[in-house]
């Protein structure tokens, strides 16, 4: 089933489910609101509906001065999206609909079909499965990657290079050091 999720500026997560009737849902700190957050502040008495159109859930100001920002851009309406992050408020909104990715997941997987006999079918090109795409991912989180060690020896070498680099710097800064006292160079009393 849809639902969001209003997590507060304490992190405390409020989860309420969306109706599927076309109901519209009004959200503020007034006590008739369907969702009421008395707790929130920045919030108006009417502050927000969420209902549901032929697009999918929209977001979308209720009264004159309250604030809507869907992805950190002020907006006056918004679709609802799958984990992007609409502001209301000093409260942060979330979209969860699970049931229906669960819905597309399953209607996109193909019906399981009789074996034709050798007689019936001769030789048919076969499909080949699509993988599903996620649209909705954050930037964030699909640019992840991971890195593994090529061997043992790799990690020996690269604990050797640093420890070389760390002992030249070192001695940079004793020759520094130094010749700021003396006015001569370490490598040459080094040397002798």
């Amino acid at each position: 089933m849809p639902a969001i999720d209003i997590i507060d500026a304490s992190g405390n997560d409020y989860r309420y489910n969306l109706p599927e009737d076309g109901t519209a849902l009004l959200i503020g700190t007034d006590a008739g609101c369907s969702i009421s957050l008395p707790h929130i502040a920045d919030l108006l008495p009417q502050h927000c509906t969420i209902s549901l159109q032929e697009e999918g859930y929209v977001i979308a100001i209720a009264a004159e001065g309250a604030t809507l920002l869907a992805e950190n851009q002020p907006a006056e309406s918004a679709v609802l999206v799958p984990r992007a992050v609409y502001h209301i408020g000093s409260a942060m909104l979330m979209y969860d609909d699970s049931a229906a990715e669960a819905a597309e997941a399953g209607a996109e997987e193909p019906a399981p079909e009789e074996a034709p006999t050798e007689e019936e079918a001769p030789e048919q090109p076969r499909k080949k499965k699509k993988k599903k795409v996620s649209h909705g991912a954050s930037p964030l989180l699909s640019s992840v990657s991971y890195t593994e060690e090529d061997s043992a020896l790799h990690i020996i070498l690269r604990r050797l290079y640093v420890i070389a680099i760390l002992a030249a710097a070192f001695l940079a800064g004793l020759t520094m050091r130094y010749w700021m006292i003396t006015g001569d160079f370490l490598i040459d009393e080094l040397l002798k």
